[in-house]
């Protein structure tokens, strides 16, 4: 099922009105140009088609995603929106999207044959990451026009290009821009990320022993499809998707890990093998949703002249790892800002504090933040506000909860619409509270756990042996050999710990009671 919607301007500034609020929040509709040529052959009125993948049952991101498009476009009565997702959802999202996006053009898309087609293909392994990432959604971009031909009332034959993006994103620049430019005969156009290269994720032992003519190169930058500009016949005539497939294949046959630490993205880099147009970085702006910054990043925020103050300052704390959370200083002047990690802002709760922290987008400058904190670094002043409120602000749940405004039959249906709705976000609401108390619930057994042994030591506490510990005058395990506390011994529980050590001379698997002086803490935990 699918809704189309009228694509009129009056209709769109209204709806974008409703939504954000518009006695607040302002976004620049000032076009910047990209920095590659902007000019291209596509007539004013080409339907710009914006297509989002997800079987996530939870619809606000996507919402979030498409008002922000929305709201940043002077040509957003071009847009289409294609949402492809199951058909358990499709019904849910065509009902919501007539609900929370009123006046804009929404088309939903459910093939259970290509979705089960697509599974087929993809092997999960532990390496990969999260079990999440092999969902047939994940690689759904690969197969777009597959999904859209058949029940869309806009894509056809002749369409030229298509856009993907994540739904894990606020857009603050105009999308007709990315869709409009010179391509230049390539299939596709992302974001080149130089801060990893191929190697990450590929590993070229493996690839190795592999019969393929493909060169690589292991320096070369990886690109990130979380925007992604698509031509069309170009990628069907370079059979990209079947490249593709012949990865995924290969990954399945390989002795050993061809890839690590993702799932859809690196067979697609080795597909494309450095054959895109590159976007300009401000189309990616990233990692507005993780919890933590590693030392590398950590230097980089240190060249720019941030100190222990400057952090405290913004509720972050240095651990020995990095800082927490994370601070993100590329969303001043952002066009797109993705919230890849975990701490997603519809997942957090309303008190959480530590929060990622963004520099103020140029476009959302006249909004009033509940949160800002201004830092003086080197005579330039940075202001910040919360990556989690950015993202709010495209969130109006009072539409949800609205009244139908008669009772005529016409009325009638759309209660009936937002009772659905209703329903659907009290089930959200419901998840909410559950994760909370599954994450009390968590807490508790994380505090049972680290409860205080002797010498100061937690069961579950990885240790090294302090020096070679014998029993009965024969030595069982040898010094810096790791062990992991299983809590206190039974006969001396106030002096003595219980540890099982990986490796027992005697051959052994059983855990030994010692004294806390025989044992310290390892390398590895005081990392952690």
């Amino acid at each position: 099922m699918r809704w189309r919607w009228p694509a009129c301007a009056l209709t769109i500034v209204t709806a974008v009105s409703l939504w954000l609020t518009a006695s607040q929040l302002h976004v620049s509709q000032s076009a910047v140009p990209l920095d590659q040529d902007s000019s291209s052959s596509s007539a004013p009125d080409e339907f710009i088609h914006l297509c989002i993948c997800s079987d996530d049952s939870d619809f606000r991101p996507a919402v979030v995603a498409i008002r922000s498009a929305v709201a940043s476009s002077r040509q957003a009565h071009r847009f289409v929106f294609h949402l492809v997702t199951t058909p358990e959802l499709s019904v849910r999202f065509s009902r919501a999207a007539k609900l929370q996006l009123p006046g804009v053009r929404i088309e939903v898309h459910a093939d259970e044959e290509i979705q089960s087609a697509i599974q087929s293909r993809i092997e999960f392994r532990d390496t990969a990451g999260r079990k999440g990432l092999a969902s047939a959604f994940n690689f759904a971009p690969f197969y777009l026009p597959l999904f859209l031909t058949p029940s869309s009332e806009t894509f056809t034959s002749q369409t030229r290009r298509l856009i993907y993006f994540d739904a894990d994103i606020v857009l603050l620049g105009d999308l007709a821009e990315v869709f409009d430019m010179d391509m230049e005969g390539k299939p596709c156009a992302a974001v080149p990320y130089c801060n990893q290269k191929m190697q990450k994720y590929v590993n070229f032992n493996v690839l190795k022993t592999l019969v393929t003519s493909e060169t690589i190169d292991p320096s070369s930058c990886i690109a990130n499809r979380g925007l992604l500009l698509i031509d069309v016949k170009a990628w069907a005539d370079l059979k990209l998707t079947e490249s593709i497939e012949f990865w995924l294949e290969q990954y399945r046959k390989a002795d050993g890990e061809l890839w690590v630490g993702g799932m859809s993205q690196p067979p697609w880099l080795l597909a494309i093998n450095g054959n895109y147009m590159q976007l300009n970085a401000d189309w990616n702006c990233n990692s507005l949703g993780r919890h933590s910054m590693g030392n590398l990043e950590v230097a980089q925020l240190h060249s720019l002249g941030f100190e222990e103050d400057h952090l405290t300052s913004l509720r972050v704390e240095t651990t020995s790892w990095g800082v927490v959370p994370y601070v993100v200083t590329c969303s001043n002047s952002a066009k797109l800002l993705h919230y890849n990690g975990a701490m997603k802002p519809w997942l957090l709760d309303s008190d959480t504090v530590q929060v990622p922290v963004c520099t103020m987008p140029q476009a959302l400058s006249e909004y009033h933040f509940n949160w800002v904190q201004e830092v003086e670094i080197l005579g330039v002043t940075y202001t910040f506000v919360t990556c989690s409120e950015i993202w709010s602000l495209f969130l109006a749940d009072d539409l949800l909860y609205s009244e139908p405004v008669n009772t005529t039959a016409e009325g009638v249906e759309e209660l009936q619409r937002r009772e659905d709705a209703k329903t659907w976000a009290n089930k959200i609401n419901a998840d909410r509270e559950k994760r909370q108390k599954d994450k009390e619930w968590r807490e508790k057994q994380l505090a049972e756990r680290r409860k205080k042994l002797a010498g100061g030591y937690y069961t579950g506490q990885t240790i090294q042996a302090a020096h070679d510990i014998s029993v009965r005058g024969k030595i069982v395990v040898r010094k810096n050999c790791e062990g992991v506390v299983q809590g206190p011994s039974l006969n001396h529980p106030t002096e003595r710990l219980n540890v099982l050590f990986k490796e027992r001379r005697d051959k052994k698997t059983r855990s030994i009671n010692v004294l806390p002086f025989e044992v310290k803490p390892s390398d590895k935990d005081k990392e952690t």
